[in-house]
């Protein structure tokens, strides 16, 4: 009788040690250590990888872009469309339409795609009013477009296109070719000093 019950206590010992590591150690045993597994197994070219899904999104809910162009360059390739008065007792007073575009700069100095904007002004007893149609088109895929309705001291060329400053929300609708952007909204604020016009885009 002593013979059989220490045989179940080493079968019972056993079992307990071919058991209990693999409920420590299983991938399916619940983590109960104060962190929340957020870990993915992404399968790519044969190789097993383990992606933070936290991480990933974090990183992308923080895109940043940052772009920049000269306003010489702008100024240089301006064109300009003929605009006439077509009532004899019009209330505009004088009116210019001028088009141009300037590669675009990243942080590197790098040469990455182009922007471009056509400029209506339009002068009358209150003031001069300014529609402005700009586009942004990267060779990372971003294609933006945005409107900038505003006002203007004089019809110089350096304060119509400084009239480009503006903060906006913009949306990334057109894709041509590869896009990573592609229905992406952003925050834009575009600034300008002496030299540069710069773009600064924040993913929201």
């Amino acid at each position: 009788m002593l013979v059989l019950q220490n045989a179940y206590k080493s079968i019972f010992f056993l079992f307990l040690l071919i058991c209990v590591p693999e409920c420590i150690y299983s991938d399916n045993y619940p983590q109960s250590f104060g962190e929340v597994n957020t870990s993915t197994e992404v399968i790519e070219n044969g190789v097993t990888i383990l992606v933070d899904k936290s991480r990933m999104k974090k990183c992308k809910k923080h895109i940043k872009l940052s772009y920049y162009l000269y306003v010489e360059d702008f100024i240089n390739s301006f064109i300009e469309i003929p605009t006439s008065n077509v009532s004899v007792d019009s209330s505009t007073i004088s009116s210019t339409y001028l088009a141009g575009r300037a590669p675009i700069y990243n942080n590197l100095d790098e040469k990455v795609g182009t922007c471009s904007a056509s400029f209506l002004c339009m002068q009358n007893e209150d003031g001069i009013y300014t529609d402005i149609s700009n586009y942004l088109s990267v060779d990372n895929g971003l294609v933006i477009s945005w409107f900038t309705p505003t006002t203007l001291l004089n019809l110089e060329l350096d304060s119509i296109i400084h009239s480009m400053v503006t903060e906006c929300i913009v949306l990334a609708n057109t894709k041509i070719g590869f896009n990573p952007f592609y229905g992406k909204t952003f925050n834009m604020i575009v600034s300008s000093d002496d030299e540069k016009i710069y773009f600064n885009l924040t993913k929201i």
